[in-house]
């Protein structure tokens, strides 16, 4: 049961680092003046939230949950 969460971690992180990236290349093409100034600091957050989610994901597939 835990290596299925593991899985499900990592599946998130995954979809969340892809988002990430899409979001960036849409705002590379699209950006404009009025483009939020926080865009950047959301995109570093969900970055963050990728690793975190990666790491647990990792923490349970390779240490059974208990870590």
């Amino acid at each position: 049961m835990l290596y299925i969460i593991g899985i499900i971690f990592i599946l998130i992180a995954i979809w969340q680092l892809f988002m990430t990236w899409q979001t960036f290349t849409k705002l590379k093409k699209e950006g404009t003046k009025d483009t939020s100034s926080f865009i950047m600091l959301a995109l570093s957050n969900s970055l963050l939230f990728a690793v975190i989610f990666f790491g647990v994901g990792a923490g349970y597939l390779l240490f059974n949950g208990y870590f």
